[in-house]
């Protein structure tokens, strides 16, 4: 049995490879807040595990395009819209407001993106 993909070409193709990148950047940004909260060592460490953990984990079981039970539009953009939203106000409030603005304005466009360009299933 043979699956055809969409091919990572043109604009869609450049729109899915930014889409990469800011799924990247959510679990490096959800790691970093995570790491600055402010508390004792130990529960710095765990949720800057956790934290990017628990985000993979939903955009694995209901976002990603391979996902088993993956969620329709509009509740997909929604739950991707609140996790680029949570790591952009935990940056913030960890003491780096210019990277959650950043990631914030980024990861959402690229949903937008995505969702007008790349078509992504």
């Amino acid at each position: 049995m043979t699956t055809t993909r969409p091919g990572l070409r043109g604009f869609p193709g450049a729109v899915l490879v930014v889409r990469f990148c800011t799924e990247l950047a959510l679990l490096a940004g959800l790691a970093v807040a995570g790491a600055r909260m402010g508390g004792s060592v130990l529960l710095d460490i765990l949720a800057a595990v956790l934290w990017p953990a628990l985000a993979a984990v939903i955009w694995g079981l209901v976002i990603a395009p391979r996902a088993k039970r993956r969620a329709p539009e509009p509740t997909r953009f929604i739950l991707e819209l609140a996790l680029f939203a949570v790591a952009a106000l935990g940056l913030i409030a960890s003491g780096l407001p210019v990277a959650g603005i950043v990631l914030g304005v980024a990861g959402i466009a690229t949903a937008v993106a995505v969702r007008v360009w790349a078509k992504d299933g």
